[in-house]
């Protein structure tokens, strides 16, 4: 019998040969193989590949660790000799700013940059960045503010200038400073949990009524890093050296953990570094730091005060010995 067409079948007789194999099979085998390989590397990949963004899971049982505050510490390294000012901190020469009032953030993710801000600054989101811009607070109590819902603020090549009145630069908690010019406060930045300042220039502070102004002050805080600052705390023309180029105790918080402060440069306070009697301190380090003479009591209060490691890298900037040999 003749094979006959029938629309895109066929019909077999029975003196007919039998048909060929279906040539499909093959090449769906070798697809089905293919897609095995590819969603291997897909789930494997992450940890076998250097570099991106994954991450290795932390081991059963245990959390991720939280957010940087956004500086890399090291035990080791040079004793700084150049520290931030004028030409390095705040806004960069050439970049125009928009003149705005106060802001209150509330997106995640938002970028501000190139404000001229003639008020105060609230931010009540996560991931907010605020760069190459001015703040000029008058209110009596924070130039910026964070909030319960904020998470990882950076300001970058900012100036923060509290009109003689404001008594905080900014506070509290979950904030990284790079680059930051502060001036004309009562108190510079607030340290609470998850803080960071870096590469700052903290000076020129205002003199209020019994005011013990203090260039950073914690009072209680975990994750805190201070580093490669310039704290210029002494007033040359009235001969003030104020309180404190830092202010560490734990009157609001539990303790003060995991603080590094190092790299810094600092002059001025009746201590420089002043270390209050009822602190409850762990892993506190103060190392690689220079300090200036003008102080009105000393370099620091309590060195061996529990929870404090003072290192001999902490240096007079004259004489470039250990500051606690003299």
């Amino acid at each position: 019998m003749t094979n006959t067409a029938v629309g895109v079948a066929q019909v077999r007789g029975p003196g007919d040969p039998p048909p060929p194999r279906a040539r499909w099979r093959r090449p769906m085998a070798i697809g089905l193989g293919v897609l095995a390989v590819l969603l291997v590397g897909v789930l494997v990949a992450p940890w076998l590949l250097p570099g991106g963004d994954a991450e290795t899971p932390p081991p059963a049982g245990t959390s991720a660790p939280a957010a940087s505050p956004g500086v890399a510490v090291s035990k080791d390294g040079e004793v700084p000799t150049r520290w931030p000012d004028a030409t390095n901190t705040g806004v960069p020469d050439g970049v125009t700013l928009t003149k705005v009032e106060s802001l209150d953030l509330v997106t995640d993710g938002e970028v501000v940059t190139g404000l001229d801000i003639d008020g105060c600054v609230d931010v009540k989101a996560k991931n907010v960045t605020i760069r190459q811009s001015r703040i000029t607070c008058d209110r009596k109590t924070w130039a910026v503010r964070t909030y319960d819902t904020t998470r990882n603020l950076v300001l970058e090549d900012v100036e923060i200038d509290g009109s003689g009145v404001n008594s905080t630069a900014v506070c509290c908690d979950n904030y990284t400073l790079r680059r930051v010019e502060v001036r004309n406060v009562i108190d510079g930045p607030r340290l609470g949990n998850n803080t960071a300042v870096v590469d700052s220039w903290i000076h020129d502070l205002a003199r209020g009524d019994n005011s013990h102004n203090d260039a950073l002050q914690t009072t209680g805080g975990v994750s805190i890093v201070v580093k490669h600052n310039r704290l210029d705390l002494y007033d040359k023309a009235t001969s003030d050296p104020f309180n404190a180029c830092i202010m560490v105790g734990s009157t609001t918080s539990p303790l003060v953990r995991d603080l590094v402060f190092e790299d810094n440069y600092c002059n001025g306070g009746n201590y420089s570094v002043g270390i209050r009697d009822d602190l409850k301190a762990q892993s506190v380090t103060f190392r690689r730091n220079v300090f200036g003479r003008d102080f009105r009591y000393g370099v620091v209060a309590r060195p061996d005060h529990p929870g404090i490691t003072w290192t001999d890298t902490n240096l007079w900037a004259d004489t470039r010995k250990p500051v606690l040999d003299e």
